[in-house]
């Protein structure tokens, strides 16, 4: 495993200190760990919504309502 060092303001150093201490982390490292993969996840989710928007721009304008719309959308919504 790599190590790398981190410089942080003595109150984002308390706040890390803080979530170790109550057990809900192992470590520092098992934080920041944690943070990067949350960090990961998410910008997979945002590049997959960029890749429906574009593909939805592309596919043309649709001749569906409002209401048709939303009611696929929560059909969709409940698998």
């Amino acid at each position: 495993m790599s190590e790398i060092t981190i410089a942080l303001p003595d109150d984002l150093k308390d706040w890390v200190s803080r979530k170790t201490e109550s057990g809900e982390y192992a470590d520092p490292s098992d934080y920041v760990s944690g943070l990067i993969r949350r960090d990961q996840e998410r910008t997979a989710k945002i590049l997959a919504m960029q890749t429906a928007v574009e593909a939805g721009l592309a596919s043309g304008v649709g001749n569906r309502t409002a209401d048709q719309l939303f009611e696929a959308a929560k059909l969709s919504a409940k698998r």
